[in-house]
């Protein structure tokens, strides 16, 4: 089974996209801030991050940033989940997302994009 760490600062939003990965199989590890994700990911490697770009102290691109230049966890898949035009999020230089989904789009765009990455 793969894990998912979602990563995001409304719990409403968290505790509704975790059922929905839940439901389709997947174990969820669930944060509520980029500090808090970091610090779960050293000791428990999730096989795909699904971030919120949008995060009051620390916001997705330096979470994206802190998660890509540490050696241990930077090839972990991450996708940014946004309320944002996709266009606003991709990301500059070397520090990618691996793919951008919009919050609007609901379930079937989020497991669409998650079925891609992890097969």
């Amino acid at each position: 089974m793969s894990r998912i760490l979602l990563i995001d600062d409304d719990e409403d939003m968290l505790a509704m996209t975790g059922r929905w990965l839940e439901k389709g199989g997947y174990e969820v590890m669930k944060a509520a801030s980029g500090k808090e994700a970091l610090s779960m990911m050293t000791s428990d490697k999730p096989d795909l991050v699904l971030l919120d770009y949008a995060m009051p102290e620390m916001d997705g691109p330096a979470v994206l940033a802190a998660i890509r230049s540490n050696p241990e966890i930077k090839d972990i898949p991450v996708v940014y989940r946004t309320g944002m035009d996709d266009s606003d999020c991709e990301g500059s230089g070397d520090v990618k997302p691996d793919g951008i989904v919009s919050k609007s789009e609901g379930r079937p765009s989020l497991m669409k994009a998650v079925e891609a990455i992890l097969g």
